[in-house]
């Protein structure tokens, strides 16, 4: 009985030493208690009410930041193709969503200032800095990495030739890819002294292909992970390279043993090597430290860390903690056997330490996913920090919707996936009420439907949802890119609401699907102000370490 009183008291004192300013703010009698402590009380509640000031101002700031429209939440693909530019949800640590004010807080939704009104080719991001493209070929850069430190800033334009067509980062580079099929890399992440030794010299120098690309053979993308970089080829082979000293440590680069020194810290760094396989690729991703790539034939390869299982290959054990060379991934496959008859990867993505692959097996479509769930990243309700081996993502798989077209149920398939960091953005392949029109007219039409997205994994900043902060373990659908503001309410339809009353939060986001759109309807673009030339343009998606983007792309 007296050890029982003895915690009990000892409790109560430790919750009350602990929680003190609080308690004191809402039950104010409790201040002749001999422990109270009322002069330090009064210091605490001042420190509280000024954090509590700022946090005020900080979420005013963050509300105001975030895009407004009079068009209804059912109008948001017509809003998209009107409303070019860079659009994203997250953390502003670095200052990757508003550069003007860096380190001001998490779960901002806003338009990077600089970009708006600007068609895009391309843009990735790192941790500290990122990139984009815009559809006249200059290559902005921006974010603390980038200048060097906390500095307000806008996006530089480092890079202006019209063939530059996509972009990719890593820890410390951008990787921008051209129409001629040359990769040059830039300096990302100023602050990342030791990778830029070896490119010191000629920072916005091309790469060396060995060996050189083939006649007629043209690289279709790239892809980069924290230290190195992965090339495919329009032949179906896939060129790889270390971006600093570590970018082979887990041997991701995929070569064997007998093309590369035995210590892989000593590979030549920023020279494409070609993997040497007897399979040909249709598509590479990197992680972080280790890389997918998949064949035309449909199957799955990987290689790299494998310290969470981000490569399948079953219950964690020192021996497959690192997979040396190229390795079929058979355990995404029923049976752990793959029929290239009834069954195929129709894509793949990777995350820092997540893999996510969607297979068509017979009529049945499925994603899987593997490596670390710790932040509800592998989607399927599960938290597991080691899944070595694959778990279905059953949201989106074995869906199916009715086509009006063939008037038959047709399966729910992925047009695109993007993961980065600890999350992932899926855009749906559902039907859509959209139909190309050469005449840049449909964005008039009401109401138009678009591909659904959905978002899971780590919500810390906001990167899937903004206002929300727990990890979110299955696909869920984020809100609208903007907030509805009508300055009058019409009680007879339920889309209109009052500027006090946003209610797009109630409808799922959707992306704006292909059309040919005049440039005379391009809001925030001086350039295209008046224009009567028509763009073939496309929504799209990508997801960085802590920030997810939103984009109008043409094609």
């Amino acid at each position: 009985m007296g050890a029982t009183v003895f915690c009990t008291g000892g409790l109560a004192y430790y919750m009350y030493s602990e929680y003190k300013p609080a308690i004191h703010r809402y039950m104010p009698w409790l201040g002749h208690l001999p422990f109270s402590g009322n002069s330090k009380t009064k210091t605490d509640q001042a420190k509280i009410d000024v954090i509590e000031k700022q946090a005020r101002a900080q979420r005013r700031k963050r509300a105001d930041m975030v895009p407004k429209s009079s068009l209804e939440p059912t109008q948001q693909v017509n809003w998209a193709w009107s409303n070019p530019g860079l659009y994203l949800t997250g953390s502003n640590e670095y200052g990757l969503i508003d550069p003007l004010h860096p380190d001001s807080g998490v779960g901002y939704k806003a338009a990077v200032p600089g970009l708006q009104g600007k068609l895009l080719r391309s843009a990735a991001f790192a941790k500290t800095h990122a990139a984009a493209v815009d559809a006249d070929g200059n290559l902005y850069q921006w974010g603390t990495g980038f200048v060097g430190g906390n500095l307000p800033h806008k996006p530089v334009c480092t890079l202006h030739d019209s063939s530059v067509r996509e972009v990719a980062t890593s820890k410390a580079f951008v990787a921008v890819l051209d129409s001629k099929s040359r990769v040059r890399i830039l300096r990302g992440d100023n602050s990342q002294v030791d990778n830029m030794a070896s490119v010191a010299k000629d920072p916005c120098g091309f790469v060396e292909f060995k060996p050189r690309l083939g006649w007629r053979e043209h690289v279709v993308s790239i892809s980069a992970g924290e230290d190195h970089l992965a090339a495919r080829t329009s032949s179906g082979n896939v060129y790889t390279c270390a971006l600093g000293a570590s970018g082979n440590d887990r041997h991701q680069l995929g070569h064997s043993a007998a093309s590369v020194p035995s210590d892989t810290n000593n590979i030549e760094p920023f020279v494409l090597m070609r993997i040497q396989s007897k399979h040909l690729f249709s598509s590479v991703v990197c992680g972080g430290r280790h890389t997918l790539l998949q064949t035309t034939d449909g199957e799955v390869y990987g290689c790299g860390a494998n310290d969470f299982g981000q490569l399948a290959m079953g219950p964690y054990a020192k021996e497959n903690a690192t997979v040396r060379q190229l390795t079929p991934l058979r355990r995404i496959w029923t049976n752990s056997l793959f029929d290239k008859e009834s069954s195929r990867a129709e894509s793949i993505s990777a995350g820092s330490a997540t893999s996510y692959v969607h297979i068509r097996e017979g009529a049945s479509r499925k994603l899987v996913s593997f490596g670390r769930g710790i932040d509800g990243q592998l989607g399927n309700g599960s938290m597991s920090h080691i899944q070595g081996t694959p778990v279905v993502v059953r949201e989106l798989s074995d869906k199916q919707e009715y086509d009006l077209a063939s008037k038959q149920q047709q399966p729910l398939g992925i047009r695109s996936m993007s993961a980065a960091g600890d999350h992932i953005v899926v855009v749906c392949d559902n039907q859509t009420n959209v139909t190309l029109d050469g005449s840049g007219n449909s964005f008039n039409k009401h109401p138009l439907y678009g591909y659904d997205v959905l978002v899971w994994g780590n919500n810390e900043s906001g990167q899937c949802i903004p206002d929300r902060k727990h990890r979110i373990s299955a696909p869920a659908h984020p809100p609208l890119l903007y907030k509805h503001i009508s300055q009058k309410s019409d009680p007879g339809n339920r889309f209109s609401t009052s500027s006090k009353d946003d209610v797009t939060g109630a409808f799922r986001l959707q992306a704006a699907p292909k059309q040919w759109v005049l440039g005379a309807s391009f809001n925030g673009s001086e350039s295209h102000s008046g224009s009567s030339k028509k763009y073939l343009v496309e929504q799209v998606f990508v997801a960085g370490p802590d920030v997810t983007a939103a984009f109008l792309k043409q094609c």
